[in-house]
């Protein structure tokens, strides 16, 4: 059965939802700057498990995800209409690397993607010209020169991300976010590119 969903206007739609993704994927970053690492993952996860928990019952229930459709349509791409959303993904994303023995890892890996896969999307749509894998090469630039920008930053807050591992989380996380994957972006930008961060950091010692 078909839902219709008001109509709206999609550039606005579009910007609205950068905004959120931009804020939201900044939000528990920024906030474990300032909050120890216990202190953020509980909440972090009850908020995560309550929003998967909701997003299965949805996905289980017509009835519950159409009328979800149809008061929420204007927040939700298409293809989150019949799959999980991003801030399902993002949610999962941010548990999964705050578990990691070093929160500026994690804090690091996040910021690449509220902001490095931001860019790559605006600079993408409106410079983007040359394409590989279905993605625009400047898109992609933009998207390595602003996780080496936040990179650079994090390595003058903690000795524990060093240039060279701010560089090949930098360089991992635009990997990820060019390359083709049937994985939400969310989840693997900030796992691979926290990964990487840990392997390099036990490597360089």
């Amino acid at each position: 059965m078909s839902v219709r969903v008001r109509p709206v206007d999609i550039t606005l739609n579009k910007h609205w939802r950068r905004w959120l993704h931009l804020i939201g994927g900044s939000f528990f970053p920024i906030l474990a700057l300032f909050v120890p690492n216990t202190a953020l993952l509980i909440p972090l996860a009850i908020v995560a498990g309550a929003l998967t928990l909701l997003e299965i019952v949805r996905l289980k229930i017509p009835q519950l995800n159409q009328w979800m459709i149809l008061h929420l349509g204007e927040a939700l791409k298409p293809r989150e209409q019949s799959q999980a959303t991003g801030a399902t993904y993002l949610l999962l994303a941010s548990v999964i690397v705050f578990l990691f023995p070093d929160k500026y890892v994690a804090i690091t890996s996040l910021l690449f993607l509220s902001i490095g896969d931001l860019m790559a999307k605006i600079i993408g749509e409106k410079y983007g010209h040359r394409v590989l894998f279905k993605k625009s090469i400047e898109g992609s630039f933009a998207c390595l020169v602003s996780c080496l920008s936040i990179g650079i930053l994090i390595s003058r807050i903690t000795p524990t991300i060093s240039l060279p591992i701010a560089i090949i989380g930098a360089v991992s996380a635009t990997i990820v976010e060019l390359l083709p994957s049937p994985i939400d972006d969310n989840l693997t930008i900030p796992i691979i590119s926290a990964l990487m961060m840990t392997l390099s950091a036990l490597y360089f010692g």
